[in-house]
């Protein structure tokens, strides 16, 4: 199950490491994120590593359970769902060690999309997909839909909670704790809005960005992140398949459900055909409902727990690829920012060794630029020195910009080899639970199924055994009567 334990991360000094990719509007951001050096540390994550995170989320405790799902304002407009989440922590940042608060999904939602924006580098869990059928249906506030989310709210706090950046976010402990998060959600969206045109063109400038490069491959890929971006594949292929076979198992329980149920009550119409045998009927038909009963419980654990936490999984995958194309997309950028400056000293050099009297330019574009200068009347040795002052010039911002890029770069692939560990750590404790859980709850049924089963022969013996002595006191009882 672990798909990712055989990844081995090669130090920084192998040649791929190098291929980073150039500044984009959110460098500097990103550098603000970015880890203290320290060089005591020797790792593989890099030198940026930070103890903490290399030694996991730490040992204070920060467990949280969301579930009662209630409906608020039901039968109006404005109904809405609320989850009770619960925290059990020893922070000291917390006011108490135990809190209860209710929250609706979208307050999930607004959590999700903060700590997405404040924490690029990581690859942030992910909510249950809000465009379900029972949107479209209206059964959105039916038990089974509720209790499916709620079970999948559970699974993105616990994630974040073993996160060991995004479980001492300041916004996740407000969200946890404080009673009045409306109001803190009224201050907090202008904070993630564009302050002025500038920054709204920004956000075109990285759209434009990510179009160019989805057309563009990186010229030097690293291995590393192949190999993580071929096992997150093959791992979401597999729990497709193992999704689609515990489909058919919860298909199949639910039908078990439902004949079981139907099978009861039959034998149930039986007691009055035969009173004779209304005992023995009525304590089997009691035994065959008790198992209609613990194949609904198993059915809701398997299908709301276990096939939702299949899904969700493969939910956190997608963010995980989601982001290593934010990696390539940053490699893709350097490597665009590198060929530019290759050629514009390509092109000054050239400018710079050709002869005295010339524009420095072969082929037909030269002989156009100096047919038109010697139209105009410039002169060619001048024009020629100051096209190679503009490209020295050009050279040393697209330098400057270029060595930035590489620092960001390096950065940011340390924060991808260690958000890789987190997602392997996270998933394989996640996965421990919930086959765990599944296994529980299938002994659980089966135990019962043994209990029901062997108390419903025991009560029919011991009824077959008073029947028959019943009627050897009536027959004994006939004989003294006789004459």
């Amino acid at each position: 199950m672990d798909a990712f334990d055989d990844v081995q991360w090669r130090s920084g000094t192998d040649d791929d490491t190098d291929n980073s990719r150039p500044a984009t509007s959110h460098s500097e951001d990103y550098a603000q994120h970015a880890l203290h050096d320290d060089d005591d540390m020797v790792s593989q994550a890099g030198p940026s590593a930070d103890a903490v995170d290399l030694a996991g989320i730490g040992d204070e405790k920060l467990i949280t359970t969301v579930g009662d799902p209630q409906t608020v304002h039901d039968g109006t407009k404005d109904a809405f769902v609320s989850y009770l989440v619960t925290t059990d922590t020893d922070f000291k940042t917390f006011q108490r060690h135990h809190i209860a608060v209710r929250r609706r999904f979208t307050d999930f939602v607004f959590l999700y999309k903060a700590l997405s924006r404040e924490f690029p580098q990581c690859a942030v869990p992910p909510l249950p997909d809000k465009h379900k059928m029972e949107y479209v249906r209206g059964d959105r506030f039916g038990p089974d839909f509720t209790s499916r989310r709620a079970h999948s709210l559970h699974r993105f706090l616990k994630r974040l909670t073993q996160h060991p950046e995004l479980r001492r976010t300041p916004l996740l402990f407000i969200f946890l704790e404080t009673p009045d998060w409306n109001a803190h959600m009224r201050k907090r969206p202008a904070r993630g809005a564009p302050a002025n045109a500038n920054d709204q063109g920004g956000v075109f400038e990285g759209l434009t960005d990510t179009f160019l490069n989805a057309f563009s491959k990186v010229h030097k890929p690293d291995r590393r992140f192949i190999e993580v971006r071929e096992r997150a594949d093959k791992l979401d292929e597999d729990l497709g398949h193992v999704e689609k076979i515990i489909t058919r198992v919860v298909r199949r329980e639910a039908d078990l459900e439902s004949d079981y149920a139907d099978l009861s009550k039959e034998f149930l119409k039986l007691v009055g055909l035969e009173p004779e045998l209304a005992g023995p009927i009525a304590v089997f038909a009691g035994a065959v409902q008790a198992t209609s009963t613990g194949l609904k419980t198993l059915k809701e654990h398997t299908d709301q727990d276990y096939l939702g936490s299949l899904r969700d999984m493969e939910s956190y995958i997608v963010a995980l690829k989601s982001l290593l194309k934010t990696r390539e997309q940053k490699q893709l950028d350097y490597e665009a920012l590198t060929d530019y400056l290759t050629r514009a000293a390509g092109e000054r050099d050239q400018i710079a060794s050709a002869p005295t009297g010339t524009t420095g330019l072969s082929g037909p574009t030269g002989f156009l630029r100096s047919k038109i200068e010697d139209v105009r009347g410039v002169d060619h040795e001048q024009s020629r020195r100051d096209r190679i002052r503009k490209l020295e010039l050009k050279i040393e911002e697209l330098t400057r910009e270029s060595e930035n890029a590489r620092n960001v770069t390096e950065m940011f692939d340390e924060e991808v080899v260690k958000e890789v560990a987190n997602f392997e750590r996270i998933k394989s404790n996640e996965m421990k639970d919930t086959l765990g859980g599944l296994a529980a709850a299938n002994v659980d049924f089966y135990k019962g199924m043994i209990e029901t089963w062997e108390r419903m022969l025991m009560e029919v013996e011991n009824d077959v055994v008073e029947h028959e002595q019943q009627q050897q006191h009536q027959q004994q009882h006939h004989r003294e009567v006789s004459p």
